[in-house]
């Protein structure tokens, strides 16, 4: 076959191939040679009426159609473009499935044998890309790109993404392509084809990849540009550079800059504090600029005193906003080079030394085949090895917690990938860096005197509000029965291929063949128990939450108490719990012995490696087992199932009630200087509650509160209807349904553009099915949290992406969500967020202040929902320039002596109590 591709994108009537939906318009183009020789496009007449929704997303109506050619009169002249090609399409199957379809309802047999996927493709040549859709990688490409959706415009920047991606392959290394050949075979399209002319092309000319890339046992990794800077520079005061240069140099790098005097306050006070040697907690309103306002007297103290500073982050998605956007900037800024370190936990980097050996197993899932041939050419562009760039398919996790790095990589003599370590890469920056970038589950894991961020004694708490519950989470113990039951099922398979196939020969052949037979039939045993130890657990949270199950409550709790529950089924759980704790002490004994014999043998150190990780994962899960179910527990203890869910869907937890004192002791005082900082660390206008929960009483910590510079007035009308019945009013489906009308109403006016928050995911699915169902909603595009599948940055760019979107979030979406500009002009707070009275975390706190003479509501309860609160209302305004209509349906926030508390934490803003009814006319006339 010729080197011709026949490029097809179709417009239809509908998904379904299969069914009576029609093409309403086909476009081809043809590329041969690497260049495109000719261009097809026609609309087609589909007999039937087109869609409205089809025509929202195309631009494609009746009118269009009326008059153009059936399908079977242009049918010769799409078999002759198709004659002798490749079929290239974006998501091949579903323009291929329609053109089957098309030919065989007209009685023509034709069969596109050789296809290749723009979408495999961009899978893998892109590996770092957030999305795949055409739309974004025309974007992302600066394609032209006039009629999205139209079969024309969408073929023209298919054609240019296949272009792009031969040229692509063309500058890999013969290496990688010769590896990307052999998975190929196991792909969807036919990339090896591609492939193969490509590899056969380059090995007959000049090989010049020894020089660019760093060739080394059959992989090509990129070459480290890593570069530091020893000369001496000076670095001036900084109050002397932000007075008489900071304002000049910033107008210099910024299309408009307005001097913030919030900013330049907080500068002043993060200065002082690390200047000091003290503790700063500075709450920072939307728009002030925190991350230059922190970063920027870090880095000249730091400089200047030769002591880095270690800037911390709620999430690994803030890490890289200030590696990627805000740091740069300040490079730009300052009259000096500095260094920055970008540190994560180690399973975040990948093993080279592991990655070698799973390119040499032979594996038929696709993606595996997948994320193997990404990963490579990956390791051809990143100089991290940091997990957090790629976009892995989702059963490509499971690969990569195989080939991660981790406390099982072999020692420094037997790894020869060593000197080539991702992760120890990461670690040697940390000597050099004068800004040491991490998170807070990183930074709070390492409290140890030795831990590898322990040294470091001056920090900046960015989103500190977070800090108590991630020092919680890290010092608490969780137990899932699904990965006790998947590193059984791992060491039942000691037999197969993955696991140590090899050598249970040899220890057949050995003194331990007595062993394995009693491993054998411990394992046997211990499944059975610990299957009959789940679906107890699984019974008894299901009998202590019968109330929820009537409600149709999908994810159940109970806080349990090992020394205080008197339930007779409990006795019969310890027993059990008992008995697969002595049998899993049993199995371990043998595996251990059978581990030392295994680390004789130097010939499969890869699966000994794997051996080692799995009986050391089992050993730990065995004693989290013992200290939840069968020892005296000081802390919050507490079981989660899925009603409808089997019974591996248990999982047992554990938490400290109370971190502050382990904070003040481990963390606070063993630093010089500490700036916390977030723009929610007020209750009250008070920084108390926040000083208590992280034990900064004794600390003398210095405060400041900075409003947010925009004008709210002018930016938002607030509304809380007046009609809406309180939950405990009516029964839950009354109350969702009400919820769901309000909603559908507000879409309406609003056009989307409108993010609702929810408190609990249960009620946020019902009122997402409720609406789905609806024929008004038939035009929006509905996307909810944990029904839709995606991260939350993932969901957040869909709903960007289209013009009537509706999203719904609940927990993570409350902060960290930013939409600018027309994207998101509603905001919907559903209910108060309160945490529920039931949550084991929170009733526990409660209990103790209670226990101990308190107020729970007035000490924990409602400080918590007004944070919550707060970070909810940041959502709507992100600049100067947004506007937006803010809703709660929630009528205690102006009938509850509690409710003004809440109004008090945000921007005084307009608000209008109202009949949903005249909300709905009022939005109107302010979208007029």
């Amino acid at each position: 076959m010729k080197n011709r591709y026949v490029v097809i994108d179709l417009e239809t009537t509908g998904n379904a191939s299969k069914t009576d939906e029609r093409i309403i318009q086909f476009a081809a183009v043809v590329i041969e040679e690497g260049k495109i020789v000719h261009t097809y496009s026609t609309f087609l007449y589909p007999e039937k009426p087109i869609p409205s929704f089809i025509t929202e997303l195309t631009g494609i109506h009746d009118e269009m159609v009326e008059g153009a050619p059936l399908f079977e009169e242009i049918a010769d002249d799409v078999l002759e473009l198709l004659k002798d090609s490749y079929f290239v399409a974006h998501n091949v199957q579903f323009d291929l499935n329609f053109l089957h379809h098309e030919f065989n309802r007209i009685g023509i047999q034709y069969g596109a044998y050789r296809t290749i996927d723009t979408v495999e493709l961009a899978r893998i040549l892109l590996p770092t890309i957030d999305s795949y859709k055409l739309g974004d990688l025309a974007s992302y490409f600066a394609f032209t790109h006039e009629n999205p959706h139209q079969a024309d415009s969408d073929a023209l920047v298919t054609a240019e993404l296949l272009l792009m991606f031969i040229e692509k392959l063309d500058t890999l290394p013969i290496t990688t392509l010769k590896q990307l050949q052999v998975l190929s075979r196991y792909l969807q399209s036919n990339i090896y084809d591609l492939i193969s002319r490509i590899l056969i092309r380059k090995m007959l000319c000049v090989n010049e990849d020894e020089k660019r890339y760093d060739i080394y046992r059959g992989i090509a990794i990129k070459n480290r540009t890593f570069t530091m800077q020893f000369d001496e520079e000076d670095v001036p005061d900084f109050q002397t550079f932000k007075k008489e240069r900071l304002a000049a140099i910033m107008s210099t790098h910024m299309d408009v800059y307005e001097e913030r005097e919030g900013q330049l306050q907080m500068m002043d006070m993060v200065n002082a504090t690390f200047s000091n040697k003290k503790v700063a907690m500075i709450e920072a309103g939307t728009g002030i600029g925190k991350s230059l306002a922190y970063l920027l007297p870090a880095i000249f103290f730091a400089k200047k005193t030769e002591m880095p500073v270690v800037v911390s982050t709620q999430t690994t998605q803030l890490q890289h906003q200030l590696v990627e956007k805000d740091i740069p900037m300040l490079r730009k800024i300052v009259p000096f080079s500095f260094e920055v370190a970008l540190i994560k936990g180690r399973h975040h980097y990948l093993c080279l030394y592991k990655f070698e050996h799973a390119l040499q197993e032979e594996d038929t899932n696709y993606d595996i085949v997948l994320t193997k041939a990404k990963i490579l050419v990956w390791l051809t562009e990143t100089e991290t090895g940091d997990v957090d760039e790629l976009n892995l398919p989702t059963g490509g996790k499971l690969l990569w917690n195989r080939i991660c790095s981790d406390t099982y990589n072999p020692t420094t003599k037997r790894n020869p990938w060593h000197a080539r370590c991702f992760y120890q890469r990461a670690i040697h920056r940390l000597f050099v860096a004068d800004l040491i970038v991490t998170n807070h589950a990183m930074l709070l894991t390492d409290l140890s005197d030795d831990g590898l961020l322990s040294s470091y004694e001056h920090v900046v708490l960015d989103e500190a509000h977070h800090i108590e519950e991630v020092a919680s989470r890290s010092t608490g113990l969780v137990f899932q029965a699904k990965r006790l039951h998947q590193l059984l099922t791992r060491i039942g398979t000691l037999d197969q291929r993955e696991l140590l196939s090899k050598l249970k020969e040899e220890w057949c052949k050995s003194a331990y063949a007595a062993q394995f037979g009693q491993v054998d039939a411990l394992l046997r045993d211990v499944k059975m128990e610990s299957d009959d130890l789940f679906r107890l657990l699984h019974a008894y949270v299901l009998h202590k939450n019968k109330k929820q199950l009537a409600m149709d409550i999908n994810r159940m709790t109970y806080r349990y108490d090992t020394t205080n529950d008197s339930d007779g089924r409990w006795a019969i759980l310890v027993e059990v719990a008992n008995r697969v704790y002595t049998m899993l002490r049993n199995l371990l004994d043998k595996m251990k012995e059978m581990k030392s014999f295994v680390l004789a043998d130097d010939v499969h150190q890869v699966k000994q490696i794997e051996f080692m990780r799995v009986i050391d994962a089992l050993d730990e899960m065995t004693d989290i087992l013992h200290k939840l179910l069968l020892t005296r527990n000081e802390d919050i203890t507490w079981m989660e199932v899925e009603a409808k869910g089997t019974f591996h869907s248990t999982i047992l937890y554990s938490q400290p009630i109370d971190v502050s004192n382990e904070l003040a002791t481990r963390f606070f005082a063993k630093k010089k200087s500490v700036v916390l900082t977030s723009a929610t660390l007020t209750v009250h206008d008070s920084f108390q509650y926040v000083i208590q929960s992280l034990g900064l009483q004794e600390l003398h910590v210095t405060t400041m509160s900075i409003p947010s510079p925009f004008p709210y007035k002018q930016l938002v009308n607030m509304y809380v209807p007046t009609d809406i019945p309180t939950i405990k009013e009516v029964s839950q489906e009354a109350y969702v349904t009400n919820v769901a009308n309000y909603l559908a109403k507000l879409a309406e006016v609003t056009e989307g553009k409108m993010l609702v928050l929810f408190t609990a995911a249960d009620m946020l699915k019902k009122t997402y099915q409720l609406m789905k169902e609806m024929e008004s909603m038939g035009e929006f595009v509905l996307l909810a949290q944990g029904v839709n599948s995606g991260s939350r940055t993932r969901l957040t760019k869909n709903f960007q992406q289209f013009k009537k979107a509706i999203l719904f979030g609940t927990t993570s979406f409350w902060e960290g969500i930013d939409v600018p500009g027309e994207g998101l002009s509603c905001l919907v707070m559903v209910r108060l967020p309160f945490a529920p009275p039931d949550a084991p975390v929170s009733a526990a706190k409660m209990d103790k202040i209670k226990r101990e003479g308190g107020n729970p509501f007035k000490e924990y309860s409602l400080p918590q929902a007004i944070i919550r609160f707060k970070q909810g209302f940041g959502r709507l305004i992100r600049t100067k320039d947004d506007k937006g209509t803010f809703v709660v349906l929630d009528k205690r926030i102006t009938t509850a002596f509690y409710g003004k508390n809440f109004l008090h934490s945000i921007p005084h803003v307009p608000i209008q109590e109202l009949e949903m009814n005249d909300i709905i006319e009022s939005v109107r006339e302010e979208k007029s």
